[in-house]
């Protein structure tokens, strides 16, 4: 969640929605920008700021679901090396499965701002109020836009860049490779849990 006093906007990061990317332009483009919360939801905009614009991306669940997976390979090796290595070895670790077991089965938030190292550490900046696994989180809990989040779809996210007038580079984008075809249990899955999102990504 970036908040961009410049313009009064408020910027909800979707997880694998071009949000690295977005993130460092707004913040080379508008010097007084705060990144308040990494992935934090539309329902957790701070008093005050929740009367600021706010926007966000809706991508196609299963691209967005397959990039993760594909992402948190190499997470804490090629990148977000900043992280705890505890919870970036977890995350690795979850996805030394196919990816459609992953997507139906995976019990580990992504989001959560407790420490993975048990050492009792709380991480502010990845406070979130509903940290569910991705795989069972619709995008719907980040964006909200019955909050008044107003929803650019992942392929129009050019419009966007051109509205906060940024120009992002791509940054730690996966390989171009397609999800696998997912069985028709994966599809009713996807369908359950992700419907909102199937309808705006």
């Amino acid at each position: 969640m970036i908040l961009v006093p410049e313009i009064s906007t408020v910027v909800i990061l979707t997880p694998r929605t071009g949000t690295r990317a977005l993130k460092r332009a707004i913040a080379q483009r508008y010097p007084e920008a705060t990144l308040l919360y990494r992935h934090m939801e539309a329902d957790g905009v701070p008093f005050g700021y929740d009367r600021w614009r706010k926007v966000g991306v809706c991508r196609n669940p299963v691209e967005r679901l397959w990039s993760l997976y594909k992402y948190l390979d190499r997470f804490g090796l090629d990148w977000c090396a900043e992280h705890d290595e505890t919870y970036t070895a977890r995350m690795r670790d979850s996805v030394q499965v196919p990816f459609e077991w992953w997507l139906m089965h995976n019990d580990l938030p992504f989001t959560t701002p407790y420490d993975s190292a048990g050492l009792g550490r709380f991480f502010p900046a990845y406070a979130c109020r509903h940290p569910l696994p991705e795989n069972r989180k619709s995008q719907f809990m980040y964006l909200r836009p019955d909050l008044g989040t107003e929803i650019y779809p992942y392929s129009q996210i050019g419009r966007l860049f051109a509205e906060l007038d940024v120009d992002p580079p791509r940054l730690n984008g996966t390989s171009a490779v397609n999800a696998p075809t997912l069985s028709s249990e994966a599809q009713e899955y996807v369908s359950r849990w992700f419907a909102w999102d199937l309808h705006y990504g």
